[in-house]
């Protein structure tokens, strides 16, 4: 979190000419999914976050969260974004997820992602590079593919997404590769932050088969 600190104050120092931006956000949910999985058991989640990024398209960032099986969720990302001519959005990045206190074996894991957007359209791949865990799920070689259409109404949102998770060495432990779904409704209250009430499910037995609903809340500054 420090370094990125320092490379973001590094960056604006040497270039008065690019204009630059540093954001905050925290939030709160009454669970954390992350890819149709619980990540705190069904427990509550508080998560924050620092972004840089400039006119060039160059963005660079930290998040945390609690979760139920290591001390935290601490995710260090960078990219590139823009929108042609044509209105057809692209991001291009790399996330390294990091679970201090995960145990043995570590549960660390790094991605490159790519995505597109198109008006409320949205679609996007991400191929784990590198896992702390050999020859098992979230090891390297994983695709996750997913898509998404954002329905804003007023103050009010729907986005409705389906992601795939395609585990490479699905054969080994007890994970099987698998589809998820679900959708969201925020609300845009002002200075107080946005509001969600968010619905998720999976097709195998990770939760169960059910439905899964939390609320959430979170804040930029």
């Amino acid at each position: 979190m420090f370094k990125k600190t320092l490379i973001a104050t590094a960056l604006l120092a040497g270039s008065s000419a690019a204009m630059a931006e540093i954001t905050a956000n925290i939030g709160a949910s009454s669970d954390y999914f992350f890819r149709g999985v619980t990540q705190t058991g069904g427990e509550a989640a508080i998560s924050g976050g620092l972004d840089y990024s400039d006119d060039s398209g160059f963005y660079l960032g930290t998040w945390l969260s609690n979760v139920d099986f290591a001390d935290a969720e601490v995710d260090l990302y960078a990219g590139y974004s823009g929108e042609a001519a044509n209105g057809l959005g692209y991001d291009l990045g790399a996330l390294y997820y990091y679970y201090p206190g995960s145990g043995d074996p570590e549960l660390d894991y790094a991605e490159l992602a790519a995505s597109v957007s198109f008006g409320m359209f949205s679609a996007g791949i991400a191929y784990t590079v590198y896992g702390e865990v050999d020859d098992a799920p979230f090891d390297d070689g994983d695709l996750y593919y997913s898509a998404g259409l954002d329905l804003p109404a007023g103050d009010l949102g729907l986005s409705l997404f389906v992601g795939y998770y395609d585990f490479d060495n699905e054969d080994v432990g007890s994970v099987e590769s698998y589809t998820h779904w679900g959708a969201t409704l925020s609300k845009d209250a002002g200075d107080f932050g946005s509001l969600s009430v968010s619905y998720e499910q999976t097709d195998d037995d990770l939760n169960d088969e059910d439905p899964n609903f939390w609320v959430g809340w979170s804040k930029e500054f």
